[in-house]
């Protein structure tokens, strides 16, 4: 046999034995790493084992045991997270609800801005046409300015009225020409008791309007001096022959009653 060919048979008998405990390491290596894994989970199974983490070489690896202070922080962290999460929430919410009435109250005004526009239109219009109208007008600065006439003083409507006693007692005047102010449609007798109601003098007539007839005045009475005493009145120095309560008076009359004792001789008045 050859020197090449002995060195030839040996080199391939030492390939195959290389390759055969190749072989063998990795099965024996696999069989060592299940038997780590069995180990790890009949450990994990009780309650004091220590959780281990076994490395491709088939070492095992032991954690760190998990204190409840940390337990206790991990699950306040996370209570922590989820609230601030809850309230982002919350916030994302407010923003969309505050930014939709935002929006809403944009709308109404836009509408409310639109609806004064369509109203101020016509008046804006209006306005327009009237305006030529106005430019064209002229204003006579010539012209004299009427002056308002001064308020006239009212005219007050008056009489004078006086009053005689009998003549018999020296015809006193128990009135002497008062003034007394009259209305429209006066007669004699709304004159005598304006007044002597004034002064606080009693007047006792009867009857209404042609039929008035004066009984006493000042507490003097017909018949009080005779069978023929009485009141009698005239107006402007005339004796009337009919009653007071149907006489007209008219501003400026001057009015006297007066008492007679004869039937109106001694008054000078006439006899009917």
């Amino acid at each position: 046999m050859s020197k090449k060919r002995i060195i030839t048979i040996v080199t391939s008998l030492l390939i195959i034995c290389g390759i055969g405990y190749g072989t063998y390491a990795s099965v024996s290596q696999g069989s060592k790493v299940n038997q780590v894994a069995k180990s790890s989970s009949s450990h994990s199974s009780k309650g004091d084992a220590k959780p281990t983490t076994v490395t491709l070489d088939g070492k095992t690896k032991k954690k760190s045991k998990i204190t409840k202070a940390e337990q206790k922080k991990e699950a306040a962290q996370s209570m922590s997270a989820s609230q601030k999460s809850s309230a982002k929430e919350v916030a994302a919410k407010k923003d969309e609800l505050k930014k939709s009435e935002v929006k809403k109250a944009e709308e109404k005004k836009t509408q409310a801005d639109g609806q004064s526009d369509v109203v101020a239109a016509p008046a804006a219009q209006q306005a327009q046409d009237d305006q030529p109208a106005q430019d064209n007008q002229t204003v006579n600065t010539n012209q004299p300015v009427e002056s308002t006439p001064a308020p006239q003083p009212a005219v007050t409507k008056s009489v004078k009225l006086s009053i005689y006693g009998p003549i018999s007692e020296g015809d006193q005047k128990w009135l002497n020409g008062d003034d007394v102010e009259i209305k429209d449609g006066d007669m004699v007798i709304d004159v005598l008791k304006r007044d002597l109601q004034s002064k606080g003098m009693a007047l006792s007539y009867k009857g209404t309007g042609a039929t008035v007839y004066v009984r006493g005045i000042k507490g003097l009475f017909e018949f009080d001096r005779g069978g023929q005493s009485g009141w009698l009145y005239r107006v402007n120095g005339v004796f009337p022959d009919h009653s007071c309560g149907n006489y007209p008076v008219k501003s400026g009359d001057v009015i006297d009653w007066m008492y007679t004792e004869d039937l109106g001789h001694d008054r000078n008045a006439p006899q009917g």
